[in-house]
């Protein structure tokens, strides 16, 4: 092989390289189109930077088109990758709304969505945790409320909430549902509260019920 041919090959593997780091330093979002009365018809999306938009995340559609207020930030590392949660909205025109929850790896110049489905209403909470002795991965805890209906309660009345807890598995590469239960007492719904609180006061059952498990 002469000094030419070993530079030719040298310069496509940099320019490679430098397309690799280009295409995954950094995300936009695209949101969704919207019809004549500002309701989704098409999902957002985010893409990573530099890369077009053959290598986007698309919320999953069906019954729910997740178009509104798309937005996603960085939120810890998996595997020295970035995990970014990205978060798209779906509305029919009433008075409730769901949002589709997703932690996206970048693996090379695509994203691949990390959680299984998660989507919560509007009268919900989540957080990430960092939880050292349960995951190496930010964990999610979410609260979502139950609506009693033959128990006469109004849609933003007080009620229970869902708790769920999703821990990332270093194993399988995902994250897992490790905690799921119902709430012994109710919370304020948004007849009474701005915005949900569940999670905090639930931390200590939340922990108590996180089982040993993969890390």
């Amino acid at each position: 092989m002469n000094g030419k041919t070993q530079l030719r090959r040298l310069a496509i593997v940099v320019a490679a390289f430098t397309s690799l780091a280009t295409c995954c330093a950094q995300f936009h979002i695209l949101p969704g189109k919207l019809d004549a009365d500002g309701l989704p018809t098409t999902p957002a999306r985010i893409c990573p930077g530099g890369s077009g938009t053959e290598h986007c995340y698309t919320p999953p559609s069906g019954k729910y088109v997740f178009g509104l207020d798309p937005r996603a930030r960085t939120v810890g590392k998996v595997g020295g990758h970035d995990l970014i949660l990205f978060t798209a909205t779906f509305s029919g025109g009433g008075s409730g709304t769901l949002t589709n929850l997703a932690l996206l790896e970048q693996q090379s110049c695509d994203f691949v969505n990390l959680l299984p489905i998660v989507q919560l209403t509007n009268q919900s909470e989540y957080k990430l945790w960092n939880l050292p002795g349960v995951s190496k991965a930010p964990a999610l805890a979410t609260a979502d409320f139950v609506w009693d209906i033959k128990a006469g309660e109004t849609h933003f009345a007080p009620h229970r909430y869902t708790v769920n807890m999703y821990v990332f598995d270093s194993k399988t590469g995902r994250y897992q549902q490790r905690a799921g239960y119902v709430t012994a007492g109710k919370y304020p719904g948004l007849d009474d509260t701005d915005a949900i609180h569940v999670l905090d006061a639930e931390r200590p059952t939340i922990l108590a019920r996180l089982q040993p498990g993969p890390r």
